[in-house]
């Protein structure tokens, strides 16, 4: 039985830390695929997870989280700036946390006992909760009926609503297939720690503003460190309370790899539509398409579940590297930055694709893989930005919370790290 402390601080300085990093190497949906992946690697490794399945617990994390990446809360952070409008803005992003924990948290816990629901059960409940989101959005999210952004000043699209109505009617389906706990409990405490965390984050930064506090810069990040560890602490606390029902199935046998060529072609394609392709699609939930795609494809495959997980979440903040290497910061020019995006990418392919090939332990590995290789890329982001120093401060939390839930690893699942 793992130690609740393991269950608890591993994932919530898991989480802290890719938190922080989607707030600099890439926002929005595909930059929360960073701690959705973490965290879910970080809570297998708690509870002694080895077996195959973890794949696609780590691929259900990456897009489970990436969901609620979709929202917009930038002007809603900005009301706490001022006294007038601070409660308003932190109840905002206090209701946008909690969506935010409660569908990512419904999908990660449901990635537990995918053995009692299977690639059909999968796509009726994404169909649910993109007709869920569909609604939200349109009845609620479109005409403003609650509204957290600036109606003046460059009115922003809200989802919040969407991404609710889609996650109670995923948790509906759940419980109506007889998908036991871990799906509600997930929920319900991932609505807990993301509307605690966003909340109190965005009371700390807003209080910081006011006061005009100076003695650390970065008041945003710390709104963002704090939103993740809340939120992994809450995930945590969940994985302990049904720990004995999150035990890996006996059926979970691995199947053979596919093989070079097919598996390259596949996760090319994956990476197009997820990379380039859903910002075109014509609706707010754009995302939510995809995402729906790719838990289809990661419960039919654990191969494409370790790629959608590890080689997508890396793809996707390499190429946001690029595009401020030269469009932002003119640090040299656009084929160079798109060159260097594609050639990181296919080495990480090629790295997930030859360890899964040779049959090696994934869990470990890949957890250590993704959370220094995404600090080697935020360290690269600093590098090439027009005043480096400025980003010593932020940095040096980067390398101190990773070297943290590498020191955890070690301490507590000392017999998972590989050699």
């Amino acid at each position: 039985m793992p130690p609740l402390f393991r269950c608890l601080l591993f994932p919530a300085v898991t989480m802290s830390l890719g938190w922080g990093l989607r707030g600099f190497i890439g926002g929005g949906p595909l930059g929360a695929m960073i701690p959705g992946a973490m965290v879910a690697l970080a809570l297998c490794l708690a509870l002694g997870r080895r077996d195959p399945d973890v794949a696609i617990i780590a691929a259900f994390g990456a897009v489970g989280i990436g969901f609620g990446g979709q929202e917009t809360y930038g002007q809603t952070v900005g009301f706490t700036r001022e006294a007038e409008t601070m409660w308003w803005g932190v109840l905002g992003l206090a209701l946008k946390g909690a969506v935010w924990g409660l569908l990512g948290g419904a999908v990660l816990g449901a990635a537990f006992r995918l053995d009692r629901l299977g690639s059909r059960h999968v796509l009726a409940a994404v169909g649910l909760m993109i007709l869920g989101t569909h609604l939200g959005w349109k009845l609620v999210n479109q005409p403003k009926l609650i509204y957290f952004s600036h109606r003046l000043d460059r009115p922003r699209e809200e989802l919040w609503a969407g991404l609710l109505l889609g996650a109670l009617l995923l948790l509906v389906y759940f419980w109506r297939i007889g998908a036991g706990p871990a799906p509600a409990w997930f929920a319900y405490l991932g609505l807990l720690g993301g509307g605690i965390g966003f909340g109190l984050g965005g009371l700390i930064f807003g209080l910081a503003q006011q006061a005009k506090i100076t003695i650390w810069s970065d008041w945003w990040k710390t709104m963002e460190f704090t939103f993740g560890f809340c939120f992994g602490w809450a995930l945590g606390w969940a994985a302990w309370l049904v720990r004995d029902a999150l035990a890996a199935p006996e059926s979970a046998v691995e199947r053979p790899p596919s093989g070079f060529w097919l598996t390259l072609a596949a996760v090319g394609f994956l990476a197009t539509v997820t990379v380039f392709t859903y910002p075109l699609f014509p609706v707010r939930y754009s995302y939510t398409l995809v995402g729906a795609f790719l838990l289809w494809a990661a419960s039919r495959s654990r191969s494409l579940s370790w790629h959608i997980a590890i080689t997508l979440t890396c793809c996707a903040f390499f190429f946001d590297w690029s595009r401020y290497y030269h469009r932002e910061w003119g640090r040299g020019p656009e084929w160079m930055g798109w060159t260097l995006a594609a050639a990181a990418s296919l080495a990480i392919w090629f790295l997930v694709w030859r360890r899964y090939r040779r049959s090696l332990s994934m869990v470990a590995w890949s957890f250590l893989l993704l959370t220094w290789v995404a600090v080697g890329d935020a360290l690269l982001k600093f590098a090439i930005h027009p005043s480096p120093l400025r980003g010593v401060p932020v940095a040096t939390c980067f390398v101190a919370l990773a070297l943290t839930a590498t020191w955890l690893l070690r301490k507590h699942a000392p017999e998972s790290v590989p050699v």
